[in-house]
């Protein structure tokens, strides 16, 4: 992929279709991708007696849809070099007639890789093509499962962690995905198959403009589904808003979206706009924000695209308080290590202090909360090649703060510090990161009020990532 990153303002890990589809192109993995595991090697349940090779004819975009499967298989797509753990069951769609394996599967299956998501792309059996016996409840579903549990009882071998193994359905596949998660069991204690021993449950569940089943059930332990679809997708947009709250009437988490302008069967495709192409992005944070893409207290995964966007970008690791106070005493040449309050940390998922505020980062917005005796604000933006973070706090005593951003960038970093409503400027500068950290000791404004502080890229057509922030009290030492 080096080489082909445009040069754009970039918030939390956002990846640039274009970008994806070029490496792709370049690596010839678009039709074929690499080589395919039977889900059961000695024939499917329900497929005895059939034979004959898939059905694959092309689009006139060059796009392969397949038909005929009666050996259902995954095709692994696997990350090169550092693996966050979790994996990826990815459902292509095609009305249960056809699976449309391009953009619904092995684009999705290489974009999982390449940011570090372990992926299997699925060939299952069609109920509704001309003369099946399959049906959707039984045999599709079963394929389903049967991929859940054939990653699970190989987790180690593929380095993929068994509580972190999951589903992403496509329109059809969508359907299966929703199924999937919400009809499962413990597995066969006691078969001579090792994969059927395993549990069929999803740790979560993605449902891309799904076909949404009627009837479902939802257990106890429903995993956490992620729903996003298009406005245009009439009759899908009106009843997402409907399984979402099924979803959440379960007792389950959900986050669901709605893309403007956008229609049916998108999935991953270089014509996709911008604003529609973003959606594996909010699919990444998603699953981010679940746990799923790293162990708490290690350093934070970074994708590809932020790695290769931002060559020297590496991990960046969250201090603890007392490691926070040593660096930005070294950092910022303090007369004393400053002694420091508990953290108030905001991210591009959880931007608040501590009433559960939610910040979309795509769109310009500005969210509250508690920090301490003050209250803190987080606004993030991009206006074409420009974008700057703000993080806004208003202490109630004379108090100095220390801000602590982990934060990935090309250059330095350019700040600005603004006191109050009247947004007189206090203060400006640039500093270069410190091992992914930008510090700044930020006194309260005279007389108290607001204080505002904008960090930008330099120059702002530089590509610039923020993982989160502390703001900590600075109770003794290093004013």
């Amino acid at each position: 992929m080096k080489g082909c990153q445009p040069r754009t303002f970039t918030l939390m890990l956002r990846p640039h279709s274009l970008t994806m589809i070029l490496a792709l192109l370049s690596r010839g993995l678009m039709a074929q991708g690499p080589a395919s595991i039977l889900l059961w090697p000695h024939g499917a349940p329900g497929s005895e007696g059939k034979a004959g090779d898939e059905a694959v004819r092309l689009t006139e975009l060059g796009e392969h849809i397949v038909s005929r499967v009666h050996r259902p298989s995954l095709t692994p797509y696997l990350p090169e070099g550092s693996a966050t753990g979790a994996a990826v069951i990815v459902v292509p769609g095609g009305g249960h007639r056809e699976l449309w394996m391009d953009h619904e599967g092995y684009r999705v299956g290489q974009w999982l890789a390449d940011h570090g998501i372990a992926a299997f792309v699925l060939k299952y059996r069609l109920a509704r093509e001309e003369g099946s016996t399959y049906t959707v409840d039984r045999d599709e579903l079963a394929d389903v499962q049967r991929a859940i549990r054939l990653v699970r009882s190989q987790a180690s071998t593929w380095h993929v962690a068994p509580d972190r193994i999951g589903v992403i359905g496509f329109s059809a596949g969508g359907e299966l995905a929703a199924l999937a998660g919400t009809r499962y069991d413990t597995g066969a204690a006691g078969s001579d198959d090792s994969v059927a021993r395993e549990s069929s449950r999803p740790a979560f569940v993605g449902l891309i403009y799904p076909s949404i089943p009627a009837g479902l059930h939802f257990p106890e332990d429903t995993p956490p589904a992620f729903l996003l679809c298009g406005e245009k997708d009439s009759a899908i947009a009106e009843g997402l808003p409907v399984l979402y709250g099924s979803w959440r009437q379960a007792g389950a988490s959900a986050e669901m979206h709605i893309l403007t302008g956008a229609g049916h069967g998108f999935g991953i495709r270089d014509n996709n706009a911008p604003g529609i192409a973003l959606w594996t992005t909010l699919w990444y944070d998603w699953l981010d924000a679940r746990g799923m893409l790293g162990i708490a207290g290690q350093d934070t995964p970074l994708s590809r695209f932020m790695r290769e966007g931002i060559p020297a970008a590496g991990t960046v690791r969250e201090y603890t308080v007392s490691e926070r106070g040593r660096a930005a005493h070294e950092v910022l040449n303090l007369t004393a290590t400053p002694i420091l309050g508990p953290p108030v940390s905001l991210t591009p998922d959880a931007p608040f202090g501590s009433n559960g505020a939610h910040l979309s980062i795509w769109k310009p917005s500005f969210v509250l909360g508690t920090a301490g005796s003050g209250e803190v604000g987080v606004n993030f933006w991009g206006i074409h090649n420009e974008g700057h973070v703000n993080i806004g706090f208003t202490p109630t005593s004379a108090t100095t703060y220390l801000l602590d951003c982990r934060m990935l960038s090309a250059g330095p970093i350019t700040y600005k510090v603004y006191d109050g409503p009247g947004e007189a400027l206090r203060a400006q500068g640039q500093v270069r990161l410190a091992d992914g950290h930008f510090f700044l000791m930020v006194p309260p404004a005279q007389p108290l009020a607001a204080v505002s502080v904008e960090l930008w890229p330099t120059p702002v057509t530089e590509p610039m990532g923020l993982l989160g922030c502390d703001l900590s009290v600075v109770t003794a030492g290093g004013r």
